[in-house]
């Protein structure tokens, strides 16, 4: 089953127990500016020697200390085995938490890492949508990029040179909490409202797990069966957030109702007007404006300018006009 293979570390020779070539370990690259001096990793470190072989770099358990820390600076990329991804995750939703105080890096980088970082955690959450940690993780994805928003006005336009456009879920659901985030802040909400406000944007399409893949995946328009299947997504994603133990109101009902339409001809529950509550109204914009300027495998994206208008003029009975005006000004400050 398993070999004894020699690993080389940098100046250590270190002897691990590794799979042979058909359990070879997978490995993922780790983002190196999260790694500092005095830092403890409960996970092992590689490096590639050569374009085939990976050698480890430092061993789980390990203080980071100056030498080392100059010695990855020294190494192009940095690796964590697939096996311990799970640790390195646990490891980045603690160092988003502090980023921000960070004095080595501008507000640009922040944001960059933020972004990229919370895509990864977000792809990782949708994974596995019924883990009951999920409740926890997706308030620790939302609590940086909310800190970021509040405590500098340069920031959204930050956001929004980032914003991946490709449409995946996790992507498309990373972007909505950060549309949500940076709107409910111009609407003036609490810091509270709003960690709640970004996690229903966060998890507003976690029922989709329970759609079919070829139906999620179309790579067309839906036919009417399809889309009466895709359309249970809301409340799917509401019996979700329920199971993994969320009881805010204002959450669940921006995950239930986020496609309820002010005339009432929206879904699950053909909601009117006054019945629809500020959190679905704000991620129903937000969900609507990603949707129509991310790249599907069927259609190009739309430019901003050209989506809004299309929001402004065609859905006038479906959103509320007074949140879009607020989030149209808010894109062109």
């Amino acid at each position: 089953m398993f070999k004894r293979k020699r690993i080389d570390q940098l100046h250590i020779n270190s002897t691990f127990v590794v799979p042979d070539k058909k359990e070879a370990l997978s490995y993922v690259l780790l983002d190196k500016r999260f790694l500092h001096v005095g830092d403890i990793i409960n996970f092992n470190l590689y490096f590639k020697r050569e374009l085939t072989q990976m050698s480890l770099f430092l061993q789980s358990d390990t203080v980071i200390d100056q030498a080392q820390k100059q010695r990855l600076q020294q190494v192009e990329q940095i690796f964590a085995s697939n096996s311990e991804y799970h640790k390195y995750e646990i490891f980045v939703e603690s160092r988003l938490q502090n980023l921000l105080h960070d004095t080595s890096l501008t507000m640009d980088e922040k944001t960059e890492i933020i972004y990229t970082s919370s895509t990864k955690l977000t792809h990782s959450l949708y994974d596995n949508p019924d883990a009951l940690e999920n409740s926890q993780r997706s308030e620790k994805i939302v609590t940086p990029i909310l800190q970021s928003i509040i405590y500098n006005d340069y920031t959204v336009a930050s956001y929004m040179k980032i914003i991946e456009h490709d449409y995946y879920t996790h992507t498309h659901s990373l972007n909505v909490s950060i549309y949500t985030l940076c709107l409910g802040a111009e609407l003036g909400l609490k810091e509270e409202e709003l960690i709640s406000l970004g996690r229903a944007g966060l998890l507003h399409d976690l029922g989709k797990s329970k759609i079919k893949y070829e139906v999620i995946n179309k790579n067309g328009v839906l036919s009417q069966e399809e889309f009466q299947e895709m359309k249970k997504h809301s409340s799917f994603g509401y019996d979700a957030a329920l199971n993994i133990g969320i009881d805010d109101k204002d959450i669940l009902d921006g995950i239930r109702h986020h496609h309820e339409k002010l005339d009432g001809k929206g879904y699950p529950d053909g909601l009117k007007a006054h019945e629809i509550s500020l959190f679905p109204r704000i991620i129903g914009i937000c969900d609507i404006f990603d949707a129509l300027t991310t790249k599907r495998s069927y259609k190009e994206s739309m430019h901003s300018f050209n989506a809004l208008q299309i929001m402004k003029l065609e859905m006038n009975t479906h959103l509320d006009m007074n949140i879009l005006d607020v989030f149209i000004k808010m894109l062109h400050e």
